[in-house]
């Protein structure tokens, strides 16, 4: 009887116990493992959203802005033409006074308008008129190694008047708007005419031992041509030519200008050098 009563609270005993166990498992199933897979799931998605592939979505693209076309920068106008006003009757007419008179000089809007002279030295006409009279003026006379025709460069000298004669203009080169005001030099021979147009003016030291002996490029070869040009460029006070369009080797001969540019040093000369553009 004793037995009987001991197993019934065993009994009792494991029947609450598989009730409990019974309702863990039930609420384990139905609460706690959806819990978990519901975590796992938002894990999921936000690795989803933070994948390197993702792309997010932007704008539509638009048409990039209409740029406008610059406008054309102006034509410079053309250069007003050149009428030539020397007559070689004149040059004939002086030469027949004189046969040193080689040719004519003259720069349009200055008193330079004066007979060219040479002979077999280059001091004569430094104190002798064109008529050979004794002048304290001179005259314009070119260099005795030098052919008004022929020469790479043609060297013509002339005193700086005070008065404003003879080649005391030319210093007005070193004014850029008013040597791109006398762009032109005509020179006349006895058979020709030629038309000269202003590369540069140039101050510089004019006796042995210059930096530049541009009184030494009167016969060139091509070499020696683009030597002289490269130093009359280098050394230009005031520079008129057009980098583009530089004398061509040999061809276009060369005329230069000198006077006195009233300094302290005796030495410095005022050049202007110019280069034939046709014949006339």
């Amino acid at each position: 009887m004793l037995k009987k009563l001991i197993y019934i609270p065993i009994s009792l005993l494991l029947i609450l116990l598989s009730c409990i166990c019974f309702c863990m498992i039930y609420l384990s199933y139905h609460y706690v493992l959806p819990a978990k897979a519901d975590v796992n799931l938002k894990t999921a998605s936000k690795s989803y959203f933070t994948r390197a592939e993702y792309v997010q979505p932007t704008e539509p693209p638009t048409e990039p802005p209409t740029m406008e076309e610059p406008e054309p920068e102006p034509e410079p106008e053309p250069e007003a033409p050149y009428y030539m006003q020397l007559d070689m009757s004149t040059v004939s007419s002086y030469h027949n006074s004189n046969s040193e008179v080689v040719g004519w000089i003259k720069i349009s809007g200055t008193v330079i308008n004066y007979p060219i002279m040479q002979n077999g030295d280059n001091e004569y006409y430094v104190n002798h008129s064109w008529n050979k009279q004794s002048s304290h003026a001179g005259a314009i006379f070119a260099d005795f190694r030098c052919n008004l025709e022929k020469s790479d460069d043609t060297i013509l000298y002339g005193h700086n008047m005070g008065n404003g004669s003879m080649f005391h203009a030319i210093k007005n080169y070193k004014t850029s708007s008013w040597g791109n005001s006398h762009k032109y030099i005509e020179i006349a021979t006895l058979e020709h005419r030629y038309l000269y147009k202003i590369l540069s003016c140039n101050v510089l030291y004019g006796e042995a031992g210059a930096k530049f002996e541009y009184w030494n490029f009167v016969e060139m070869n091509r070499t020696d041509y683009r030597n002289f040009l490269n130093g009359i460029r280098n050394s230009a006070t005031v520079w008129y030519g057009d980098d583009k369009h530089l004398p061509r080797d040999n061809y276009e001969k060369i005329i230069t200008l000198q006077t006195c540019n009233s300094g302290a040093n005796d030495g410095i000369r005022c050049v202007v050098f110019a280069y034939r553009v046709g014949e006339f």
